[in-house]
């Protein structure tokens, strides 16, 4: 199976991504054409630093108000797979 579409987890921290953000964003790269980066917060302080590292797209949950991540960026995904855009690899 070809691996066309990655989604990776993107996390930030003091208005930069992680170190470990990065390196998945730059891996993801390397195997696959499309790599979406899935930002939980604003993710516009950091799309174009994901950019530089590999991300094709970037999606952000907004503001989350108090909100858990993993439940915000979950539905978040889900959303856009049941709209047609669905992964090879998360």
């Amino acid at each position: 199976m070809a691996v066309n579409n990655i989604w990776v987890f993107a996390q930030g921290a003091n208005g930069a991504a992680t170190t470990f953000t990065l390196e998945l964003l730059t891996k993801a790269r390397s195997l696959a054409s499309n790599v979406s980066a899935f930002v939980a917060g604003d993710g516009a302080s950091l799309a174009g630093e994901l950019g530089k590292y590999g991300a094709t797209k970037v999606y952000s949950t907004g503001d989350l108000g108090g909100r858990l991540v993993g439940v915000a960026a979950s539905a978040a995904m889900k959303a856009l797979i049941d709209g047609g855009d669905k992964p090879d690899l998360i």
